[in-house]
């Protein structure tokens, strides 16, 4: 896999490959797109992200912080925080430590 830097624009082969990313720590994404890459929450990763039943992680752009990552409903995040990653692999490894954690570093 190249680890591709991000853009201000999300191409489908970047997606593709942070989501292949993802799910190599056994992480299951929902839905993945040039917007945001959603990730369902297990029993035992909604503990540490202190997550209500049914929220989801999403993981999106934005150009106030660049990767930004969120709890909620729908596709509606209403606290979006930043990840604090530029590469593909970083990336997905601050959603697994925010997956196990609670904390993406």
């Amino acid at each position: 896999m190249t680890d591709l830097p991000i853009t201000d624009e999300m191409p489908d082969t970047w997606v593709r490959a942070l989501t292949d990313a993802i799910e190599a720590y056994d992480h299951t994404v929902t839905d993945a797109h040039e917007t945001a890459i959603t990730i369902a929450l297990t029993p035992r990763a909604m503990q540490p992200l202190g997550a209500d039943p049914g929220e989801e992680l999403y993981i999106g752009w934005s150009e106030r912080a660049g990767i930004d990552w969120g709890l909620g409903h729908a596709g509606h995040v209403p606290d979006p925080q930043p990840l604090g990653a530029d590469t593909i692999t970083e990336t997905a490894a601050r959603v697994h430590l925010l997956l196990t954690t609670g904390r993406p570093a």
